[in-house]
């Protein structure tokens, strides 16, 4: 099973590299690696560049953010299977992709999801833990959805149920999570095991007003796939996300 990893970045030049290198020491073999950079303007490309040989494609452009990078990241994949990992974050070790293809080849599920852990900003300590439970569909409601570098799906979803919607500026990925397990019901289950760690720091969260907008678009992902969002989902969202923090520091 052939497995496609994307990689998106601008301006990234002093965080890619682990990223990249998190990438081509897996130990499974069957990896096409995409890196999409979005026509950065310090060393980023070079960077990459120095790793051509274990990249199996790079497309430098300018792009419309983030989701449309991720969007012709996918587009461009060959791979069963679809995952990614942002400039600066990293697969959990190398054996990541292996669990991953482990569990696809033995489990008939079209996606499957993980655990992450959430750094600070300079990576030096853990700040959030996300350890996810098994999929039911009453948990988006609750306030629950999968962390989204954590999903690997099968490429022929995007291809039956749409991409990344460009409307979505800080949200995309919860509308499609949310259009892809709870609209569309696709099979998915928990892969109990830690598959990405990342930092602080992402759109979402870097200001109150970003945190606003974020849970505005995640309310209008209900409303554009023809549900009502109910009251209580919003709070509860954000109480989980402080249930977060106090695991991580007592851990």
């Amino acid at each position: 099973m052939k497995i496609s990893i994307i990689t998106i970045c601008y301006n990234n030049e002093k965080d890619i590299r682990p990223t990249i290198e998190s990438v081509i020491n897996q130990t499974y073999p069957e990896i096409e690696y995409i890196v999409v950079d979005g026509a950065s303007k310090d060393n980023t490309l070079e960077v990459v560049k120095q790793y051509r040989d274990k990249i199996s494609k790079i497309i430098s452009e300018p792009d419309r953010g983030i989701y449309d990078a991720i969007n012709k990241g996918i587009k461009a994949a060959t791979g069963e299977v679809v995952g990614l990992i942002h400039a600066g974050d990293e697969l959990y070790d190398e054996k990541v992709l292996e669990k991953i293809v482990t569990f696809f080849q033995s489990n008939n599920i079209d996606a499957l999801y993980g655990h992450s852990k959430i750094y600070s900003a300079d990576g030096s300590k853990v700040v959030r833990v996300n350890k996810s439970p098994e999929y039911r569909a009453n948990l988006f409601s609750l306030g629950w959805f999968p962390s989204h570098q954590s999903l690997y799906a099968k490429r022929e979803l995007f291809e039956r149920f749409g991409y990344y919607n460009l409307k979505y500026r800080i949200a995309a990925d919860y509308e499609l999570l949310f259009r892809f397990l709870y609209v569309h019901k696709i099979r998915v289950r928990l892969l109990d095991e830690f598959i990405i760690k990342f930092k602080l720091g992402g759109t979402s969260t870097k200001s109150l007003g970003n945190i606003i907008k974020l849970n505005k678009e995640c309310a209008n992902a209900w409303k554009d796939n023809g549900l009502q969002i109910p009251f209580y989902t919003i709070p509860l969202k954000l109480a989980r996300k402080i249930n977060q923090l106090v695991a991580a520091k007592l851990s």
